[in-house]
């Protein structure tokens, strides 16, 4: 019975995180592998690495693709999608201290502050950020559901939405400390 290759691999890369060496074996290319292959496997392995810098545009393709799928069967369901994001922004753009100051504000202030924490976002300019993406994204989403997300400026308007809610979540430390320290975390839990 013949070993599998992936096992050998992994087991290989356990040892040398353990080790503090680098896990991941050296690419290695041969004179006869095809430029394409090669130049494939470099932009794959780029793209993976950098991976969550991705994320503003995946939100909008997600967004871009639920309007168009909802526009085409559920045209009215913008009004309830753009309730929903008003509410939401609200909720987000309240500051705390108001909430803090009357009983059913503090029960509210208590949930709010717990799916915060849940999500890792603890500052109030995160918070705000949020805010923003939400109120953005659910009126881009609001208005490509109730006229179609091909009609002329939406896609511009995404694109651009994109980039300039992109530019905070790039230069955001902690995803920049993650995409980094990613292997090196990896390497503090194998050398408890």
């Amino acid at each position: 019975m013949a070993r599998d290759p992936y096992r050998r691999q992994m087991r290989r890369a356990r040892r040398a995180m353990r080790k503090g060496e680098n896990p991941y074996s050296v690419m290695i290319v041969g004179p006869d592998e095809p430029f394409t292959f090669i130049a494939l496997a470099a932009i794959s392995t780029w793209a993976f690495r950098h991976r969550s810098a991705f994320a503003p545009f995946i939100i909008t393709l997600a967004a871009f693709i639920t309007a168009a799928i909802t526009h085409t069967h559920h045209a009215r369901w913008w009004i309830p999608v753009s309730c929903a994001t008003v509410l939401l922004t609200i909720l987000l753009g309240i500051p705390h201290r108001l909430l803090w100051a009357r009983p059913a504000g503090q029960f509210t202030a208590g949930i709010l502050v717990r799916m915060w924490e849940a999500c890792g976002i603890d500052r109030a300019i995160e918070r705000a950020y949020a805010g923003t993406v939400i109120a953005v994204a659910g009126g881009w989403l609001s208005a490509a559901i109730a006229i179609g997300p091909a009609v002329k400026p939406l896609p511009l308007i995404a694109l651009i939405g994109s980039v300039v809610l992109g530019i905070p979540w790039w230069f955001h430390r902690r995803r920049r400390q993650g995409a980094r320290g990613t292997h090196r975390g990896q390497l503090a839990r194998y050398r408890r």
